[in-house]
């Protein structure tokens, strides 16, 4: 049974993550994804947990499934292949800054000459306007301008620390993924091409979806006191520490007394604790055997008695959670049909009963890595199943056999070849 893109050709013209992992999320659904590399690979083969020459744990698991091209596209000698790749493309997936999309000829009003019915994906990492709009982009940096980083919280002496999974990446290349199923159902009916547009910086902001607003009318003061706070901390060089202070110290003073959504100390690990309603939170109540300060009439957690008590309330949540192990408690709490859950290493979790049972790993074979195991499609579909469709391929792999089916003929690929617009050159 074919996937729900089976039909589909997608040239993805990227490298590293957020857009590659795009290609991978639609050729899991069925499309036929090549991938153009420059002769020296995708820079991920080489930068992100290499194992061998050009190759690397990170493009293996971001880049299953796709054919391999490698063109020169800064040798005119290459723009026959580019251009036949896009007449055969009805996605092209396109991440580059504006002033090499200008350089090597790739921008949309280049490629929807050539292919008028081109659904093209431009990213960025800042967006296609303004001060920013030429600069390289990555999580991390988008993370740090967005205000993403420091809403994570992480610090180590005085200093943020940046925050793995690549979460900013990895979002972005499923809302692309879905901006262009959306635009392919357009096309669908109106027989219409488009460009459509994301960036890391939108993720970001999109992200923080219930923190990064202004709402004057119902907080008029604020947002314009932590601005005056915040000048007045930098100017007199504050560290970090004492900004994130400034920006949560309240939100901590207003979320005292949490035992219901956090991590707690077990006498063996951690676990997880998620109760936001208030019967969950009586269910939890019930099984730890504890009264919460706040039910008893008259308390105030605005006064600094109540929030001592709430202080005092937490420590002694945390001792009685310490005093069982992780087992234990989930035993326990599953009594009580209370969610919670261990808090586990990524190397425990591959093999959990839970994400075995639903199949959330698959097993591929790579010809130079040998057998691996990574995600399986994270989208399940009854009627157009997803699926793996191999592994990552060896550089410019298949660079013959997608010219040859784009019509380029066999003299004239034999000829860029020679020439070095086309084919790997690896170290």
């Amino acid at each position: 049974m074919s996937g729900a893109l089976h039909g589909i050709n997608v040239l993805e013209i990227a490298q590293v993550m957020a857009i590659p992992m795009t290609g991978m999320l639609l050729s899991d659904l069925g499309a036929d994804v090549v991938k153009l590399e420059p002769p020296w690979g995708d820079a991920s083969r080489h930068s992100m947990q290499p194992v061998l020459p050009g190759e690397s744990k990170s493009f293996a698991v971001l880049n299953r499934g796709k054919r391999s091209v490698s063109l020169d596209l800064s040798d005119e000698g290459s723009r026959p292949a580019l251009e036949a790749l896009v007449r055969w493309a009805d996605v092209a997936l396109v991440s580059a800054k504006v002033s090499d999309l200008a350089s090597f000829r790739i921008a949309y009003d280049d490629l929807k000459q050539i292919n008028p019915e081109l659904i093209y994906l431009e990213h960025s990492g800042y967006g296609r306007k303004g001060p920013m709009a030429d600069q390289g982009g990555y999580d991390l940096t988008a993370g740090g301008l967005s205000g993403m980083m420091a809403l994570i919280g992480k610090e180590r002496n005085d200093m943020p620390v940046y925050t793995q999974p690549a979460v900013l990446d990895l979002s972005t290349g499923i809302l692309s993924a879905l901006a262009v199923t959306a635009a392919l159902l357009v096309k669908q009916t109106t027989g219409e091409g488009q460009r459509v547009e994301t960036s890391l910086l939108s993720t970001a902001m999109y992200a923080q979806a219930n923190v990064a607003h202004d709402f004057p009318a119902v907080e008029p003061n604020f947002r314009a006191t932590f601005l005056e706070g915040i000048a007045k901390a930098r100017e007199k060089g504050a560290g970090y520490a004492e900004m994130q202070e400034l920006r949560f110290g309240s939100v901590r003073r207003q979320s005292a007394g949490n035992i219901y959504y956090r991590y707690f100390r077990t006498k063996d690990s951690v676990i997880s604790i998620g109760c936001l309603s208030p019967d969950l939170q009586r269910r939890f109540r019930e099984a730890l055997g504890v009264e919460d300060p706040r039910a008893e009439p008259g308390f105030d957690l605005q006064t600094d008695e109540g929030f001592e008590t709430m202080k005092r309330f937490v420590k002694d949540t945390e001792a009685l959670m310490q005093s069982r192990t992780t087992e234990e408690w989930l035993d326990l709490l599953l009594e009580h049909r209370v969610p919670a859950t261990p808090v586990l290493f990524p190397e425990e979790a591959i093999d959990h009963e839970q994400v075995n049972a639903n199949g959330y790993m698959v097993e591929l074979m790579h010809e130079m890595l040998g057998p691996y195991r990574t995600f399986a499609p994270p989208i399940r579909m009854d009627a157009t199943p997803t699926e793996a469709q191999g592994p990552s391929p060896l550089l410019g792999k298949h660079t013959e056999e997608v010219l040859r089916e784009a019509g380029i003929t066999d003299d004239a690929i034999a000829a860029m070849i020679e020439s070095g617009a086309a084919g790997p050159k690896l170290p």
